[in-house]
């Protein structure tokens, strides 16, 4: 099995500090009046409790980059920001380890440190290998290594050649490990580090545990233990303890693997090693698995999953919080400053216009007392003509808003119908084009409830059309009021539990015997609780409470969800009427369902009305006239608990995390069955992550650069239309082609998507297969583009290898970057960072998705394809265009050369 997550690959970078000696500095540091040294020693102290407690030493990397960054010591500020690399890198917290990284190699390149910025570049290539992007990790480690061999540092060098043996072990190159690790351990037994000798030989056993041999491993592993314990690395006991048991849990000697996993997960727990941790979980429930103790083996798979999961879901969020909170603080400051400005100029506009509105109206009165006998009769008759045209006005104007009503209503229905045909067309579909194939109960149940919203839907236009033209009549019977209103209310149960809302329901337990209309009544409860439901969050408040008394039958819905704006309040009844009427509203709705509540109130001679706060929520009572038959007495069935709480309940999934080798498409969708759908249709072929709106979708996009994007047009917060913009007109992410899904059919839609950078559009219901050929297709455009890319021999042509202006634009940019810079031997990624002012992350994301390249790679491409075209052209020596295009090492070169060209450059 892949050591996908081999544990050891910076020890070589710290010193090991006795306890004596870090009782000595911090005794230094108590006694030292000089703030830099102050700051070194932090720093020495930090190094000090590295693996020991990295707790610790995060404070005092903390303490020492805060006093450095305020003496602006730059080689101290460095050094924190390479220690907190480790940390976080041990930690789990790889982002801030990467952001740290990049910024202390920023400062050692600017100071000329090349030894300490040797070691960051490996620093970061250990980060790298963690997240398993083995090809960057190689990258940063072969460029430490360049660096060490220049200052002749074999301690370095030694690093560099596990770290590099690591990569290629993960990558199934095994020759090139072995060669890498036989490198590193004979410069270490040479120089006799116990440390470096443990972790060589835990190198070599892994080795071997993936090629099977584990008679040959276990030597290995068992000698790196000893050394391990000797010296009282506990990263080194876990780890080298957890490849025994695994081992011995291969070779079914489950009792021998039961105690080196314990030894593992004992050692890793307690010194917070997560990946560790998560190796001996594993190792200890399949064990337990093995001995049929099922209970264990589930208690240990859930605390590896916790383990593992935690590596990846700590991420970035408290950051890009806080940059989301300035934004919107900075932006509340703009609005506020445009206010001010403007109330200015109309408080100045409005002194200048008072005098002239005075000396016009004594000029108005004075030409109106003049003219007042001669205009009577005339006036008369244009005061009739104009109440006229008033009144005709006012009807033109109803009849437009009536008419902008229906038109909106009927776009909003249109959506409303689409999806739910969608979810059912699909499986159809499906099970039409593999008719031997068996629809999932999840399936089925997912295709009931789309057709319960259909005739849902159906039914509620039919009520409309019928109180329309008072045809809809009442058709009571005899029966338990409060048994019928328990059935509606209980309906929205298993809703709750899934959203972990707090849903109370307060019915007596005594029985309501009584005539009345048992469809309409259920209706009405159905539409206030859908109601409260679609507006309240997910851990909300909402409560259902019904009572008689006095010949009246009154029902209480109240949510703590965002509430009706007060202006908005008095329209709420009024059909097709919604509080948003914009594209990103982050409910669907028809704006009929409190509309044909009222009508079916009113027509039981009822009452309802409407209160509400904005974002503390909202309350609807209804009163109904129920007179209450006292000659049948019928006992209650009590469906909820006695204080009308439900318990609230959550799930248990074992979500395993996709490690397919696949393309990764976004997928931004407000409906969550749609997005089921969506992911069932395409995950055999690709890896989906999901989006429940257009802002989550955003920062997704910019955060992990997905391969494809396929968006909703209608959702909440932000549509599909402006979500596609924002991705087209940011140079991270213009380079990835976006798939419009959407249910308004309109040709004016599908250009407005196409027009704002949409590369293609599908109109809901839509065929899964089409939205995969769709999505194949567009990949594989893609691809074709990056393939042209690499059978270009003289450089890069930015028209050919791009879609979009602004993806031209920033390669002629680079284009223009590498033309003035690669005969500078000097150059590298870092400096082509700085020309394009972006982060080294997205700038290798953006360069990989156009060129399938790494920034490393295309500089060195670039620089190969220049002296391929000089050496075509004679212009010089081998040697001398070597040193032409930024090459150093010419041994260096004419193998670069060869892994390029399939030929050495004297043979080019």
């Amino acid at each position: 099995m892949k050591q996908s997550l081999l544990p050891l690959l910076l020890l070589y970078t710290a010193l090991l500090f006795s306890q004596s000696k870090v009782d000595s500095l911090h005794i230094a540091l108590e006694e030292s009046s000089d703030d830099s040294l102050k700051v070194k020693l932090l720093n020495q102290i930090s190094s000090a409790y590295l693996y020991s407690s990295a707790d610790t030493a995060l404070l005092y990397s903390r303490k020492a980059l805060v006093l450095s960054e305020e003496l602006k010591y730059l080689p101290g500020e460095a050094e924190a920001k390479r220690n907190l690399t480790m940390i976080y890198r041990l930690l789990g917290d790889y982002p801030r380890a990467i952001e740290n990284g990049f910024a202390a190699l920023d400062i050692y390149e600017e100071i000329g440190d090349q030894l300490h910025m040797a070691k960051t570049l490996n620093g970061l290539g250990s980060v790298y290998f963690r997240l398993e992007d083995y090809e960057e990790s190689l990258n940063y480690y072969n460029q430490g290594l360049q660096v060490f061999e220049k200052l002749k540092d074999e301690y370095g060098q030694a690093i560099a050649y596990v770290n590099i043996g690591n990569v290629y072990k993960n990558i199934d190159q095994a020759q090139k490990s072995m060669e890498n690790y036989s490198k590193a351990l004979k410069i270490n037994r040479r120089l006799g580090h116990k440390l470096r000798t443990s972790i060589n030989l835990e190198n070599i056993g892994t080795l071997y545990i993936n090629q099977e041999k584990y008679d040959k491993a276990l030597p290995y592993l068992f000698e790196a233990l000893n050394l391990s314990r000797e010296i009282s690395d506990n990263q080194g006991i876990a780890a080298s303890s957890s490849h025994i048991a695994n081992i011995y849990q291969k070779k079914g000697k489950i009792q021998k693997s039961m105690e080196y996993a314990a030894l593992s997960y004992e050692v890793a727990s307690q010194n917070r090693l997560k990946i560790e941790s998560a190796s001996a979980c594993l190792t200890l429930s399949k064990n337990y698995s093995s001995l049929k103790n099922f209970e264990n083996a589930l208690k240990f798979y859930q605390l590896h999953k916790a383990y593992r999961d935690s590596l990846y879901n700590e991420a970035n969020l408290e950051k890009l919080q806080h940059i989301e909170t300035s934004y919107e603080v900075q932006q509340r400051e703009q609005e506020l400053t445009i206010k001010e400005q403007t109330i200015a100029l109309l408080e100045r506009d409005k002194k200048i216009s008072g005098l002239w509105r005075n000396i016009l109206i004594v000029g108005l009165i004075t030409l109106t007392l003049i003219g007042f006998l001669i205009y009577k009769f005339l006036r008369a008759n244009s005061r009739r003509d104009k109440a006229l045209l008033l009144a005709e006005q006012a009807s033109t104007q109803q009849l437009e808003a009536l008419d902008r009503a229906k038109s909106r209503f009927f776009a909003n229905i249109s959506h409303e119908f689409r999806t739910p045909l969608t979810l059912i067309k699909g499986p159809i579909e499906r099970l039409e084009q593999n008719p031997n194939d068996q629809l999932s109960i999840e399936t089925v149940k997912m295709i009931r409830r789309n057709t319960n919203r259909v005739l849902k839907l159906v039914n509620q236009l039919l009520d409309l059309s019928k109180i329309d033209e008072s045809s809809l009549e009442l058709d009571p019977t005899e029966g338990d009021v409060y048994k019928c209103i328990r059935a509606a209310t209980s309906s929205f149960n298993s809703h709750a539990a899934q959203r972990n809302i707090d849903y109370r329901v307060q019915i007596p337990r005594a029985t309501l015997w009584a005539s009345f209309d048992r469809d309409k009544m259920e209706k009405i409860v159905f539409n206030l609780l859908s109601n409260a439901f679609k507006f309240s969050n997910d851990g909300a408040e909402i409560s259902f409470e019904a009572e008689h008394s006095k010949q009246e039958l009154r029902i209480q819905v109240s949510d703590s969800g965002k509430g009706i704006p007060e202006k908005a309040l008095p329209f709420i009844f009024d059909r097709f009427f919604q509080v948003d009427n914009s594209s990103t509203k982050e409910h669907g709705g028809s704006g009929i369902g409190l509309s044909l509540s009222k009508d079916l109130v009113e027509l039981m001679n009822g009452t309802i009305t409407a209160t509400s706060e904005v974002h503390k929520g909202s309350s609807f009572i209804v009163v109904i006239p129920i007179l209450k038959i006292e000659t049948r007495q019928r006992e209650a069935v009590e469906f909820i608990k006695e204080d009308g709480v439900l318990p609230k309940q959550k799930s248990f999934e074992f979500d395993e995390m996709d490690q397919r080798d696949l393309p990764q498409l976004l997928l931004v969708e407000d409906n969550d069955d749609m997005r089921s759908f969506i992911k069932e249709s395409l995950g055999v072929h690709f890896k989906v992550d999901e989006a429940q709106d257009g802002r989550v979708g955003l920062k997704k996009a910019i955060k992990d650069s997905p391969e494809l994007i396929i968006s909703d047009l209608m959702m909440p917060k932000m549509d599909g239309i402006e979500l596609c913009k924002k991705l087209k007109t940011d140079v991270r992410t213009s380079h990835i082609p976006v798939i419009m899904l959407t249910a308004k059919a309109g040709m004016d839609n599908k250009i407005e998507g196409l027009e704002i950078g949409a590369d293609d559009y599908l109109t809901k219901p839509f065929d899964a297969r089409e939205l995969l050929a769709r999505t194949k297709n567009l990949l594989k455009q893609r691809q074709n583009l990056r393939d042209l890319y690499g059978r270009m021999e003289r450089g890069i042509d930015p028209k050919k290898i791009t879609v979009t202006s602004i993806d031209q634009k920033f390669l002629e940019q680079i284009l223009a970057v590498l033309e003035d810079n690669y005969a500078d031997p000097n150059f590298g990624v870092g400096e082509m960072q700085k020309s394009m002012s972006m982060s080294r992350s997205h700038l290798h994301r953006k360069i990989k998705a156009l060129t399938n390249e790494a920034p490393s790679e295309l500089i060195r491409n670039f620089r190969l394809k220049r002296a391929a075209q000089l050496l075509l052209q004679k212009a010089d020596s081998v040697t001398q265009i070597a040193y032409k295009v930024g090459f150093n090492n010419l041994s260096y070169f004419a193998k670069s050369f060869k892994d390029l060209y399939g030929v050495a450059p004297s043979s080019y």
